[in-house]
């Protein structure tokens, strides 16, 4: 996200910029990015709308943060928000709030901040219904997140609602936090119509990285030593997720900058040139055996790969525990994922080219 808004032209850390997005505080994903927009952007993020499981929710102001960050805390989703901190304008739909109009029919409560007085309303379900499916798509924000939903929620039928009725989306990029929220061919839509999309497949690595190193805690030190050491391996973990998703996101928006191509081609062509290297670097060490001599370039790419307090205290572990067909899957992915970060997707190696490299500092 801060990658594309400096894109953009927007300093996240001084510019203010407005958010929107899918999935409530209770979510893993929205959850968590809501807390990060409060850690790392309190004085400029400004979440205008959400929808979740239990409600949507509007303030053109700016949903208050950390009060969004108590109700993730405390695991609660968006109709536990309180409505009296709406700004003027603003509205709560509380999906679960009812009471029966006739013996047939039922209302849903809306919360709504009128000219600064607020006022419990309630609304028809075709009212209801037509807020929860329109509320984010039609607000108009620097950056949509999906962070929840179901998948194809934006499709080739619905995606003209997210579109202002000039025509212009309502979003200048998407980051897609949950997987396949939007259809491939919602997403060629909105390319062209300018918007840059970060889709799914790039903007939820840093997941599988962190599951990589869950896997690698516990083949090496196991839960007991895990819980002793966790404080600092969640922060190392949390670091270098951080730099995996900058290396990322730097790659698909410099070519993109140099290519024109749309950010969504560019990742798949990113992945696959991962895929092809690691692949390549992988057969070739299948047959070896290798030394557990901190000095040899592969074990040293595995130790490089490893969080700094597992190679400080646990050095010997690493090399005695973790079986060798899952260090060399980590060593080629290693070398595969930094030759192309660092080379760029152009770059047209053999496994000639690129074993020598490992004995440089370069690499």
């Amino acid at each position: 996200m801060e990658a594309v808004l400096r894109y953009m032209g927007i300093d996240p850390n001084h510019d203010t910029f407005t958010v929107k997005m899918t999935g409530g505080p209770d979510g893993d994903v929205a959850g968590n990015q809501i807390l990060n927009l409060a850690r790392h952007y309190p004085l400029t993020a400004k979440l205008i709308a959400l929808t979740d499981g239990t409600g949507s929710i509007y303030d053109k102001e700016g949903l208050k943060l950390h009060l969004l960050v108590d109700l993730f805390r405390q695991d609660k989703p968006i109709r536990y928000y309180p409505p009296e901190e709406l700004s003027k304008d603003g509205f709560l739909l509380d999906k679960y709030a009812k009471r029966s109009q006739t013996a047939f029919t039922q209302q849903t409560l809306c919360w709504k901040n009128i000219n600064g007085t607020l006022v419990e309303e309630w609304i028809s379900s075709s009212d209801m219904n037509y807020i929860l499916r329109s509320n984010v798509h039609s607000t108009p924000a620097d950056i949509f997140i999906p962070a929840g939903g179901r998948p194809r929620t934006l499709n080739a039928d619905n995606i003209h609602e997210f579109y202002d009725p000039t025509g212009k989306p309502t979003a200048k990029a998407i980051v897609e936090g949950a997987n396949l929220y939007l259809t491939a061919a919602a997403r060629r839509k909105l390319e062209k119509s300018g918007v840059f999309i970060i889709q799914d497949s790039s903007a939820n690595k840093g997941g599988v990285i962190c599951s990589s190193f869950e896997v690698l805690c516990g083949l090496t030190i196991g839960d007991a030593t895990f819980m002793a050491y966790k404080d600092i391996l969640v922060q190392e973990i949390l670091e270098r997720i951080q730099a995996c998703a900058s290396n990322e996101a730097n790659l698909l928006l410099s070519t993109h900058k140099e290519s024109g191509e749309y950010l969504t081609e560019i990742s798949a062509k990113l992945s696959k040139k991962i895929n092809l290297y690691t692949d390549q670097i992988l057969d070739f060490l299948e047959p070896q055996q290798l030394q557990n001599d901190p000095a040899n370039p592969f074990i040293k790419c595995f130790l490089n790969y490893c969080l700094p307090t597992l190679q400080e205290n646990f050095k010997d572990k690493l090399l005695k525990e973790i079986p060798d067909t899952h260090k060399k899957a980590i060593i080629a992915c290693y070398i595969a994922a930094n030759l192309v970060y660092k080379r760029g997707i152009a770059w047209q190696p053999t496994l000639v080219d690129i074993l020598p490299l490992l004995l440089t500092k370069e690499e």
